[in-house]
């Protein structure tokens, strides 16, 4: 008898689209930091409300290509840095922020 082979397990579709979305509002925060920026001002920066940044940021939103697009060139950084992986992203600079500050953020 031919053994049987096992079916590869397919990735669940939301799951990866969770993990991406999280994984871009990460990239933006830290990208954000790394410049000192608050939300309202990278909002003012890429001309989006601060609202929308917070969702971004929190993973409650995906962005759009044409928003990614708009964010990457307002932080100064590539849209591959947004969109492609963590090692891309610009390291955090915690030195430059009050311990206060830096300690809501750990993670």
């Amino acid at each position: 008898m031919a053994a049987k082979k096992k079916a590869a397990a397919q990735p669940d579709p939301e799951a990866l689209q969770r993990a991406f979305v999280e994984r871009v509002g990460e990239a933006i925060r830290a990208a954000r930091w790394v410049r000192e920026w608050t939300q309202a001002e990278l909002a003012a920066e890429a001309g989006l409300s601060p609202n929308y940044v917070a969702r971004l940021e929190r993973g409650e939103l995906g962005p759009s290509l044409w928003v990614a697009h708009r964010l990457a060139q307002a932080l100064g950084i590539g849209l591959d840095a947004l969109l492609v992986n963590a090692k891309s992203a610009p390291p955090l600079a915690r030195t430059k922020f009050a311990k206060s500050r830096a300690a809501r953020y750990e993670l």
